[in-house]
Order: C-alpha cells, then sequence, then structure tokens
C-alpha cells in the first residue's frame, strides 16, 4: 500500500510541476447568490475569460450540521436518506440541479448551475472547476469524520465518484474551518466546543489521510478518463494554518487557497483593515496577509503552491470613538459593528459599496498606502468601512508575482458582478 500511494504522490507531483507555469487567477462561485434580490448573480455572470479557476461553493457529506440553518439540515436530512454516514453530497440540489437558468447545449440530464457550468467548460475549456466541500457553516462533519479512517476512505470513495458524474468538474477543492478547531462548532473561546491538544493532534494526522486518500483516488480516476484532476485546500491564517502538518500534505495538494481576509470585522469592537496586503506598525496583532503568507511557507507551504486571496466585500463599524478619519492604528475601537450592510449587518460587497457609499451619502473615500488598503469613513455617522478595491487588489497580485506565488483568488465573484476586480487580478499577477 505504501508503494502504490507514493508512486502515486510521485506521479501527481510531476503532473502539478509541469502545469506549474500559469499563474491561479480563482474565484469561488457562491450557489445561494443566484437568489439576492438586489443584484442576483449565476454562472453567465462569471468573467471565464479572466480566470484560470471557478470553485464551486459549497458541498458537504452526511453527518452532523447542527451549527448550520435549519433550511440546510433539511437538506442535508433529504439528501442523506439511505445513504452511509459521510458520503458526499450536493446540498441544495434546487440551485445545483433543478433551477432553470436557460437552454444548454451539452448533452446532460439536469439543469441548475451543474448544467450552466458544464456548458461555461465547454466554452472555455481551459477552465478548472471544483466543487469546495465544507465552509464555515458546512464543516462541523468533517470533524466527526476524522475520528475514522474508515469513514475518510468513505468520503473521499464518494466524493470522486461525484465529481466523475459530473465530469465538467476538474478535481476537489477542501474548505475544512479548520482541522484542529477554531470554526464555527470548534470555537477556541468557548470551553464546550474547544479541542483539546489530543484532538488537535488527531485532526493533525486526519488531514494528513484525507488528502493523500483523495489523491489516490482521484488519480485512479485520471487513470480511467486520462485526465488530471486538481486537489486543493483553504487555508486559514495564523494559529489556523499551524495546526496542520504542510511538509507531509503539501505534496498531495495542487493549491492552497490562504484566505487573507476578515483579519478583523464587526464581531469584535477592534477596528481597521479586514485584509490588508502589508502589515506596519500601527496594524492591531501586526496583522497583514504578507505576514500572513510568510508564516505559511515557513511551515512548510511551497509558496508557488501558494495563492493569496482578495475579497470582494467589505467589514463595517459604527460608533468609531476618538477618531477623524486618519489612518487607522492598532488602537482604534468602535461601539460595535455596523448595524446594516449588504444583507448582513456589518458586511458590505464592492457592488454596495460602489453604488450606496460614496460622497453623496457622506462617505470619504482613503487609502493606506503603506498597509495597500483602502477605507470609506463617515464622519457624521461614525462610520468606518474596510474593504478591497481595484487598486488594492493590483498590489496584491503585484505582490504575489513578486513573492512567487501560485497566484490570486477571491471570496466571491459575485460582490464584482461588473469583473473589472476580477480582470485587474488577471491582468497584474501575470
Amino acid at each position: 500500500m505504501k508503494k502504490t500511494i507514493a508512486a502515486v504522490v510521485l506521479t501527481s507531483t510531476m503532473s502539478i510541476a509541469a502545469h506549474a507555469q500559469d499563474k491561479v487567477v480563482a474565484g469561488y462561485f457562491a450557489d445561494w447568490q443566484y437568489n439576492n434580490p438586489d443584484n442576483p448573480y449565476q454562472v453567465k455572470d462569471i468573467p471565464a475569460e479572466n480566470l484560470t479557476h471557478i470553485i464551486y461553493a459549497f458541498l458537504s457529506m452526511c453527518g452532523p450540521h447542527t451549527g448550520a440553518s435549519e433550511a440546510i439540515q433539511k437538506q442535508v436530512a433529504e439528501h442523506c436518506e439511505g445513504k452511509d454516514p459521510f458520503t458526499a453530497i450536493v446540498v441544495d440540489q434546487q440551485s445545483a440541479l433543478k433551477e432553470d437558468f436557460g437552454p444548454v447545449s451539452v448533452p446532460v440530464d439536469y439543469k441548475g448551475h451543474f448544467a450552466q457550468l458544464a456548458q461555461l467548460k465547454k466554452d472555455n475549456p481551459q477552465l478548472v472547476i471544483l466543487p469546495s466541500f465544507g465552509g464555515w457553516t458546512m464543516s462541523e462533519p468533517f470533524h466527526a469524520m476524522a475520528k475514522d479512517p474508515k469513514s475518510i476512505k468513505h468520503f473521499s470513495k464518494t466524493a470522486v465518484e461525484l465529481i466523475a458524474q459530473y465530469d465538467f468538474f476538474g478535481g476537489i477543492d477542501l474548505d475544512w474551518e479548520y482541522p484542529g478547531g477554531g470554526g464555527l462548532t470548534t470555537s477556541p473561546w468557548n470551553p464546550d466546543t474547544k479541542l483539546s491538544d489530543g484532538q488537535k493532534s488527531d485532526e493533525r494526522e486526519a488531514f494528513n489521510l484525507l488528502v493523500k486518500t483523495l489523491r489516490a483516488d482521484l488519480d485512479m480516476l485520471a487513470n480511467k478518463t486520462k485526465r488530471n484532476y486538481e486537489l486543493s485546500t483553504a487555508v486559514g491564517v495564523g494559529a489556523k494554518a499551524q495546526q496542520i502538518d504542510w511538509k507531509t500534505a503539501s505534496p498531495y495538494l495542487t493549491n492552497m487557497f490562504a484566505m487573507t481576509y476578515d483579519f478583523l470585522g464587526g464581531w469584535g469592537q477592534q477596528t481597521g483593515h479586514t485584509t490588508n496586503l502589508h502589515a506596519t506598525d500601527r496594524s492591531w496583532w501586526g496583522m497583514g496577509a504578507d505576514v500572513f503568507i510568510n508564516q505559511m511557507i515557513k511551515q512548510g507551504i511551497p509558496s508557488e503552491k501558494l495563492v493569496i486571496g482578495a475579497a470582494f466585500y467589505g467589514r463595517g463599524w459604527q460608533g468609531t470613538q476618538a477618531y477623524n478619519g486618519e489612518l487607522p492604528n492598532g488602537e482604534l475601537l468602535s461601539d460595535g459593528g455596523a448595524p446594516f450592510g449588504t444583507g448582513e449587518n456589518g458586511y458590505f460587497m464592492f457592488w454596495d459599496l460602489v453604488n450606496n457609499y460614496g460622497t453623496k451619502q457622506g462617505y470619504q473615500y482613503k487609502y493606506d498606502e503603506q498597509a495597500q488598503a483602502p477605507y470609506l469613513w463617515n464622519p457624521e455617522k461614525k462610520v468606518f468601512i474596510s474593504f478591497e478595491d481595484k487598486r488594492s487588489i493590483k498590489a496584491k497580485a503585484n505582490w504575489a508575482k513578486e513573492a512567487k506565488l501560485g497566484g490570486i483568488f477571491t471570496w466571491e465573484l459575485s460582490g464584482d458582478p461588473s469583473g473589472t476586480l476580477v480582470e485587474v487580478m488577471s491582468k497584474e499577477v501575470q
């Protein structure tokens, strides 16, 4: 068994290296945004000509989803009836397979986003389309799965069977938030959910087994189809990245998508940049994408497989204290998160900021050149909003190129329906 896996890894690594010349320009596609009442986003809106990868968010597996919404729990229960635990599933089958988004010329027996993606793949053969398993609200079953190697093997087998069934997919993306804890149902601040050191160690080993098993199963599929299949993973920053044995795991992975955003947000009073490229002496806790990326490289992630993250949204606060629009510092506080936003308090999609948070509404545009981070300030309402724009994304893409990273990606595409930010990502990173 060990010799077989070693041979698979060598073959996979050579295949990955052969395609390492092209910089990754990736975007997550959120399957629920077609229902956004203010700015619906569909597959037809994706600027495929400027992307190398589209990552479909999110699929899951049969297992506990206590932290997810009632709608998701109901969908999981329905689709898992009669299935073994930890079977890979398409959760929102209405959006993925049933909703009619228009005619396609590809011969598929389903509708939904999947039919549109199959058409997009036919029209753009160079695209790599990946299903992402997990996400913030659906990572709980990973922790249960990690307790038993047989469960890991079953998930891997069924996940690969799923992408074989929907053959426009070119591999698998893992968005387990997070191996070793720190996610929605494993908060380190809650003694009832915090993982012990022993549990963290077990999940560290489980992640290694998961990527090894998936890589082997993907390569067995490749032997049948004569196609290459990628295996990628999202990477949390700071302590979350340190919980994974990257020197062992990274040879099995094609790309690692670094979530270099959400440094700060309305969940706390601390106010400042949420996705700044550079840490400065004014940064809260010395946080910056460059710091986190360099930490990951030191932990064993090869720079050429590491993809920096850009945010097509902002985070905002209200009641910002003792402040008048100057460059933010590591002591800046607000009364709390903004009690308004784009469908969620304190969260602002880029298109919403452009349309509704300008000078007419009392907002002043500012730019922190040292941190390479824009922000908005409303002196009357005492509102501070940190976000990303063309200027900061250009800086990130250029830095990624200079640092010899694998490329740049975004969470998530519907924040930029015009495609202007994706165009900057593509132009600047090459």
